[in-house]
């Protein structure tokens, strides 16, 4: 009898550390929505971050007027959209191959649509900045929640927190072509084993809310399926 039990535990172990493997890479990228294969765009028109025109109080369900996803609200500082659209837009040139129609002319020609674009639905407001850019896709998404950390690098009282999504729209008929969303509150390791991808990314620390949303838009981004330069 103990003979057998020797002989099983080895295999028991490898089994439940196989288990543990995969339950940590589902939990990394069940957060993320995303096209298969990769797509075909030519020039892309990078409207970026955007938050929604009308105020929430923390903890308030709110609906993506975009994908119709839902997130836990939370109040977004007016300058974060445009930081994080900057960072998108400065990654993406540096590894896509499709033209990139910088943020400031989409602000501009979603600018000349300020008289009409409450006449339109979210998609047609997009349709309608490419059209006018002369784009295939355009790259727009929603930041809903960004709450910095209370408390140190290896001691809270309250970890930070953030939920954006970015989609990617085709011009001609207003399709989302590709969607993808990071919505994560930090957890300690004992909290949420599972969550070992963050944990490891974070170097066994907690995060800053600037940290954790680079952690995201990193994953977003490298699963967006647009052609990649020869280089990369």
């Amino acid at each position: 009898m103990l003979m057998n039990i020797k002989r099983v535990l080895p295999v028991a172990c490898a089994a439940f550390l196989a288990v543990f493997v995969a339950g940590c890479q589902t939990y990394e990228h069940r957060y993320g929505e995303e096209a298969p294969n990769a797509i075909e765009v030519d020039r892309v028109a990078v409207l970026g971050f955007r938050s929604l025109p009308f105020s929430f109080e923390e903890g308030q369900t709110v609906r993506s007027p975009l994908t119709g996803s839902v997130f836990m609200g939370g109040h977004v500082p007016r300058e974060i959209t445009q930081e994080l659209t900057y960072r998108v837009y400065q990654e993406l040139s540096k590894k896509y191959s499709a033209e990139l129609v910088p943020p400031e002319e989409a602000w501009q020609a979603q600018g000349a649509l300020n008289g009409t674009r409450y006449e339109f639905d979210e998609r047609e407001v997009l349709i309608k900045i490419g059209e006018s850019l002369a784009s295939d896709a355009v790259l727009a998404g929603y930041v809903y929640r960004w709450r910095e950390r209370q408390g140190t690098d290896y001691a809270v009282s309250r970890p930070a927190s953030v939920a954006f999504e970015l989609a990617l729209v085709k011009v001609a008929d207003g399709s989302i072509i590709w969607k993808s969303r990071f919505d994560k509150t930090q957890a300690s390791l004992t909290e949420n084993i599972l969550d070992l991808g963050t944990f490891l990314k974070g170097k066994g620390r907690w995060m800053t809310v600037h940290e954790l949303a680079g952690v995201g838009l990193s994953d977003l981004l490298a699963r967006l399926p647009i052609e990649k330069r020869n280089n990369q």
